[in-house]
């Protein structure tokens, strides 16, 4: 028998091996109820004992990242900080993983190759109320065959005017290289002709649009299913925009502008009232002014203007929160604006002209039109990162692998950020001219385009056709602007039809609800017929129901725990819990309740 154990991988990095013995399928022990919490730091009430059948892998995180199944498996851990702040008190073990550089990877073994079986996943886990950007909890997915599952706290970050469609939601996938064979048409709310923003919070998906006849205004919609919408009202000032969209201090938020439809070639405007205000949105419908960015030195409204950056501000956009703050641009002006109170927007740099924002690794940066891209140092002090090569307006990004990724024009190349002032270039989106909106959606990264309407998925350095979202005859430049996940599938806003579309890769479930911070217990189980998602032992989310024999899991990927397709997870972690089974209702509130007694 050879001796197991941790030893350094060079830096702060661990490997656990287990001792060259047989494995043993599975190891039940019982503590006296003294000791429990401080020997294995999984809480204080006793659980079940029946809650370790099927158990193929657990770490409590106690002093190291072992699993105590004795499966046998080979773990690696890195940059892991062990604390006793747990969801029981101080008595409880837990793992900290600093969104930069953690993670936890268990080496592929069989017994973590679920293919057509049940299996579940419990966790607690800890995040702060400032992290905008979460990132992955569990993942094992083969990026080339596109099977396997993702577990994670998603933001979708960077997403041309919305900015934010998603914002610490749960999502969790499976996929087998599934597709559906071709988009829903969700309908196409009032008279819109542009999907400006869609955004999923507090379990809705709603939609803010440009309408561009005479007398007619933008609108805030609510998708009501089936292809209808529920109007939530128009512009105030009787605009042809409502442009963004966010959860802000958890209200809803949205701003309006003055679209100008030149730069679509669909003719100046009709309705040129202007806009550039911000707005809260009550339950009751009422629409609440929080101020007008910009409107305290702008070029007055009577003033002739010609161009883009004409120094109005009559197009607020790209609502943002950024560690707890409200963060908006005004598209005509230069520079990025934070809500200070009671309607008052202080400007913070830079000095240019921002197309919209992005968090990654818990700064935010800016995209810049012309090209460059910069990131906020706090104050008024802002960083050059860099100008994409070719790019002459950067307004979409994602983050993926944990790497930052921009879209731009004219060339609808996709560049993957180096560090410093270095961008890597990735490769250019078909026979497109501009990267619209960009979106991370079951393990993979989806791409709006310009002038073709279409969408692509981006494959390792190659670019996939998804489908034709927008067809409108005799109209030169066709976009997908915008895109959320919701409900378990993707959805993209179009110009000029002004219609939703929605396409569904593999099943995921989906919490469509930002979550709140502090220490919240998340399973999610896969059984025969779909995934379900709970949250604090109560159940959220169901995905649509499929055939097992359809989605096959077997990869050779290793199990990643805290890092994987999105983000570096940020935040701690305890008692992580795999099952080779689909654990009860019952049992998920067991787990979820024990460190509350």
């Amino acid at each position: 028998m050879g001796a197991g154990g941790c030893v350094s991988s060079g830096g702060t990095g661990m490997i656990c091996r287990p001792p060259t013995i047989a494995p043993i399928i599975r190891l039940e022990f019982v503590l006296p109820e003294t000791l429990r919490g401080k020997a294995i730091g999984i809480g204080r009430r006793p659980l079940n004992s029946e809650i370790n059948i099927g158990l193929i892998a657990h770490l409590p995180f106690t002093q190291n990242c072992e699993d105590r199944t004795g499966s046998g498996y080979v773990v690696e851990s890195h940059n892991i900080e062990h604390t006793t702040d747990g969801p029981g008190g101080e008595l409880m073990a837990a793992a900290a993983f600093n969104g930069l550089n953690s993670g936890i990877k268990i080496e592929r073994h069989p017994r973590l190759n679920f293919g057509r079986d049940a299996f579940s996943i419990a966790v607690w886990v800890k995040t702060n109320r400032l992290t905008d950007v979460v990132g992955d909890i569990v993942s094992k997915f083969d990026l080339d065959a596109r099977r396997g599952f993702n577990l994670g706290i998603i933001t979708n970050t960077g997403v041309t005017t919305t900015t934010q469609p998603n914002y610490r939601n749960i999502h969790f996938g499976i996929d087998n290289a599934k597709l559906s064979d071709r988009w829903t048409d969700c309908g196409r709310p009032g008279r819109a002709v542009q999907i400006l923003s869609l955004a999923a919070i507090r379990g809705n998906l709603y939609a803010g649009t440009t309408e561009l006849e005479a007398g007619e205004t933008g609108h805030l919609w609510r998708y009501a299913e089936d292809g209808e919408w529920t109007d939530l009202g128009a512009a105030p000032e009787g605009c042809n925009s409502v442009t963004s969209i966010a959860e802000y201090e958890g209200a809803l938020h949205c701003c309006t502008g003055r679209y100008n439809p030149v730069g679509s070639r669909l003719g100046p405007p009709k309705n040129e009232r202007p806009g550039g205000r911000v707005y809260r949105v009550e339950p009751d419908g009422t629409w609440i002014e929080c101020g007008h960015p910009g409107s305290q030195d702008a070029v007055p409204e009577e003033t002739p203007t010609m161009g883009y950056e004409t120094g109005k501000a009559d197009e607020a956009m790209s609502l943002t929160v950024y560690r707890g703050e409200l963060y908006v641009t005004s598209n005509h002006r230069r520079g990025a604006f934070k809500y200070e109170s009671d309607g008052h927007w202080k400007r913070i740099g830079p000095n240019e002209r921002i197309m919209s924002f992005t968090v990654y690794r818990d700064r935010l940066y800016a995209l810049i039109n012309g090209g460059p891209v910069y990131r906020y140092e706090g104050g008024d002090q802002w960083t050059y990162c860099g100008t994409p090569a070719r790019s002459t307006q950067t307004y979409g990004a994602v983050t993926y692998q944990d790497n930052l990724y921009v879209g731009t024009w004219p060339e609808c190349e996709v560049l993957r950020y180096g560090g410093g002032e270095a961008w890597v270039n990735v490769g250019r989106v078909g026979y497109e001219r501009e990267v619209m909106a960009l979106a991370l959606y079951n393990g993979k990264v989806y791409l709006g385009t310009l002038p073709m309407g279409n969408v692509w998925r981006m494959d390792q350095e190659d670019f996939t056709f998804v489908g034709n979202l927008d067809n409108t005859p005799t109209v030169f430049l066709r976009r997908v602007w915008s895109m959320a996940v919701y409900q378990g599938k993707l959805f993209g806003g179009t110009l000029p039809s002004g219609h939703v579309l929605s396409i569904e890769a593999g099943r995921m479930a989906t919490h469509d609800h930002s979550l709140e911070a502090g220490w919240r217990h998340i399973a999610a189980v896969r059984d025969e017929s779909c995934l379900k998602l709970y949250l604090d032992g109560r159940p959220v989310a169901t995905s649509s129901t499929y055939s097992s024999n359809d989605y096959d899991l077997s990869n050779d990927a290793p199990l990643k725990i805290g890092f994987g397709n999105s983000h570096r997870f940020h935040g701690s972690m305890c008692d992580l819990r795999t099952y080779g089974r689909a654990i009860s209702p019952h049992e998920i509130l067991q787990l979820s309740d024990q460190a509350h007694a």
